[in-house]
């Protein structure tokens, strides 16, 4: 059996080619000016990166860059609070944080299951109206735990629904330099 019987042969001519070549680059050039500039410099042109919220990625991103070692300008804290959750219900829990503190966490359910989201909303700077990072999403009916440093200065914490038509009880544990941590109504 002759394998070039099986297989059709595909021939581009040389103008075929140069203009697929020519196409792929107008379109890599797009989407460097359009969306890789602002997102990760900060550069935008064309004004579209700041109408789509990519140009805050790039101070974010740029903000994200701390030293090993770092002084405080107030003392840590630590939290232990039992969060107790209707059936169905959802709320929201947030440690406010400078560009660059640092928060430890824990947090277990009892009950539940629960859906949360880790996300954050910037309290200064310039950001795009109702702009937040969300930094983890799931589902648990167990613990949760890690460390996070603030990329922006805002409130960051947890966004909680019980799933179950029982209570759930969240403990949280929070250490950190967060200036206040509460929930957010």
């Amino acid at each position: 059996m002759n394998d070039s019987a099986a297989t059709p042969a595909i021939s581009l001519s040389r103008r075929q080619l140069l203009l697929s070549t020519a196409i792929a680059l107008v379109v890599a050039a797009l989407i460097l000016v359009i969306a890789v500039l602002p997102a990760e410099f900060g550069i935008d042109p064309t004004g579209i990166g700041k109408l789509a919220g990519l140009t805050a990625m790039a101070q974010s991103e740029g903000d994200t860059a701390v030293p090993a070692m770092h002084a405080h300008p107030r003392k840590a804290r630590s939290a232990r609070i039992e969060i107790h959750v209707k059936p169905n219900e959802q709320l929201e829990y947030k440690a406010l944080l400078e560009l660059g503190e640092p928060l430890l966490y824990a947090w277990t359910v009892e009950g539940g299951p629960v859906y949360f989201e880790f996300h954050g909303e910037p309290t200064e700077g310039e950001w795009p109206k109702d702009y937040y990072r969300s930094y983890q999403i799931g589902e648990r009916s167990t613990a949760e735990q890690g460390s996070f440093v603030a990329p922006f200065t805002g409130n960051h914490g947890w966004y909680w629904k019980n799933l179950s038509s029982e209570p759930a009880t969240i403990v949280l544990e929070a250490s950190g330099y967060y200036s206040r941590l509460g929930r957010i109504e």
